[in-house]
């Protein structure tokens, strides 16, 4: 997991998401009028790799990086499991700031904050 910012992560999950977004318009089937067929999507799954590897620095990536995943997991998931690590990573990120601790799994530094 990439520990530091990734410089450009918001241009670089913009241009991710507006490409999403015309895959989900258009539709990614194999018919001859989709104009996705012709499309190199080789740079979009490079940046989804790259969004998912990261560890966010602040609330607005990490909502990005949420919604990374839940369009991955709305086709069922990757099968490299980088949207359960984006996952995690932003557990870890929440958690960071919202305790004072570093060490420990995410949700128990959480509900050992609550409970103080």
């Amino acid at each position: 997991m990439i520990t530091e910012p990734l410089e450009g992560f918001l241009p670089l999950f913009r241009s991710w998401f507006d490409t999403a977004a015309m895959a989900e318009k258009v539709g990614v089937s194999g018919s001859p009028e989709n104009l996705l067929v012709e499309l190199d999507l080789g740079p979009m799954v490079e940046a989804e790799l790259r969004l998912l590897n990261h560890t966010p620095a602040n609330a607005a990536e990490a909502a990005c990086m949420l919604e990374v995943v839940r369009q991955n997991m709305g086709d069922a998931g990757r099968s490299d499991g980088l949207d359960l690590r984006a996952v995690a990573a932003v557990q870890r990120w929440l958690a960071d700031q919202s305790t004072n601790e570093a060490e420990g799994q995410p949700v128990e530094r959480l509900l050992r904050r609550a409970r103080v």
